[in-house]
């Protein structure tokens, strides 16, 4: 008797577990618009299936124009010219902190008249750090859109953080 109601409650777990996997698909499907094989109708079926004349078809055209190509080496190069200036910010960077650094070990041996002026030369290097961060966001911000404006904004930013004439 023990080893039949063993079997039925295995049997009727097993079957809750099919019911509930497949209910579970099936909402997996609806929600994320993929195919799955259907047990109910024994076919497969597509949530996002539509007629067959609107089906997908790549355009192989655009992919061998020659003018999509040069766009995309534009761009290409664009970017390449992007990170280099956006490393030159970068390394700009660098050296102000190195700078502040040095200054901030200055500051804490040197006596009070000369701390003053310490401490301004470090409020000038922080104001130029946050105006060299917001020329580096802007080169990738705004640079793909933009590039040659953003491209003279980060150089005449560089300028005047160098503190060099044009």
């Amino acid at each position: 008797m023990k080893k039949a109601q063993i079997i039925l409650y295995v049997t009727a777990l097993a079957f809750i577990q099919l019911s509930c996997s497949s209910t579970l698909q099936k909402r997996y499907d609806q929600r994320h618009g993929t195919t799955s094989y259907d047990t109910d109708t024994d076919r497969y079926r597509n949530s996002n299936s539509t007629s067959s004349d609107e089906t997908y078809r790549r355009d192989y055209s655009k992919a061998t124009d020659t003018n999509v190509r040069a766009s995309d080496g534009n761009l290409l190069a664009q970017y390449e010219e992007m990170d280099k200036v956006g490393d030159l910010v970068l390394y700009e960077l660098d050296i102000l902190e190195r700078r502040y650094d040095v200054l901030i070990n200055e500051y804490k041996t040197a006596k009070s008249s000369s701390k003053e002026v310490i401490a301004n030369e470090l409020d000038r290097i922080q104001d130029d750090e946050r105006v060299l961060y917001k020329a580096y966001t802007n080169i990738y911000r705004n640079g793909k859109n933009n590039w040659p404006v953003v491209k003279s904004q980060v150089e005449n930013t560089l300028r005047s953080v160098r503190r060099v004439d044009k």
